[in-house]
């Protein structure tokens, strides 16, 4: 009767008393960046976490029944470790996904922008770009436009513009776009240059990034056969080895 006390009493309390037990575990166990990557409704995401990886913790109703075995203790909590980060790592590696993918795509898309801008204002060019804008920059993009529309002397919606994504080169864009619409006719030129320049250099540098990527892939896939002949040669060398031992012996 022993072994369930204690271990109904731990699960009584986490359960019991979880609107003073979340709370701790929220405080000690909060990623640093979760408002990064989740800036609306971070805190019920990980309440949601919470409560659905305290659901391993009822396994410690059996560590009685493994004479309160440390180890069994230790990979109970392990379990909910995982199941508490499970959902946090899948949405970093999605957003760090997304990032990859922007700074490849967002580039481009701002090239497209600079031609239209040639003979169009700021508002026409941007609406003009929504048709062929990357599917991750058109939900942003329609939020400018409207901006812009309302006031367009307000640098807000152009420092808000894809901000989740946290990218100095996006920002650094944006703030040119800014001035070439609002500044004088003589300036005007001279800002749509310098976002040329950065637009240039960033495309430059992302297409060097991603070749080096599939280069990469190229030489470790090229090392598999590599490694085959390896295995191989010491599988025979091995053999070589052992008929010697036997044919000695």
């Amino acid at each position: 009767m022993m072994k369930w006390l204690i271990p109904l009493g731990i699960i009584s309390i986490l359960f019991i008393f979880n609107q003073t037990i979340d709370p701790l575990i929220a405080s000690i166990l909060k990623e640093e960046d979760l408002d990064d990557f989740i800036p609306v409704n971070s805190e019920e995401f990980l309440y949601k976490r919470i409560r659905k990886a305290k659901i391993v913790l009822l396994l410690l109703m059996l560590w009685g029944m493994m004479e309160y075995s440390v180890f069994y203790l230790v990979l109970v909590l392990v379990l909910f470790f995982f199941f508490l980060k499970k959902d946090y790592y899948a949405i970093k590696k999605e957003q760090k996904k997304a990032a990859n993918l922007m700074k490849f795509q967002f580039p481009i898309w701002l090239r497209q922008l600079q031609i239209l801008l040639q003979t169009n204002t700021v508002s026409q060019s941007l609406r003009l770009s929504y048709e062929h804008a990357p599917e991750l920059i058109q939900k942003d993009l329609l939020i400018l436009i409207e901006g812009i529309e309302k006031d367009a002397v307000n640098i807000a919606p152009y420092l808000n513009f894809l901000k989740n994504f946290r990218l100095s080169e996006i920002e650094r864009a944006m703030k040119y776009l800014y001035r070439y619409n609002t500044v004088g006719k003589e300036d005007a030129f001279f800002q749509f240059n310098r976002m040329i320049q950065t637009t240039t250099k960033w495309l430059r540098s992302e297409r060097e990034s991603h070749h080096k990527d599939v280069l990469l892939i190229y030489e470790w896939i090229s090392m598999v056969p590599l490694l085959g002949v390896t295995i191989l040669f010491i599988a025979i060398m091995c053999e070589v080895v052992m008929n010697m031992f036997l044919n000695g012996m």
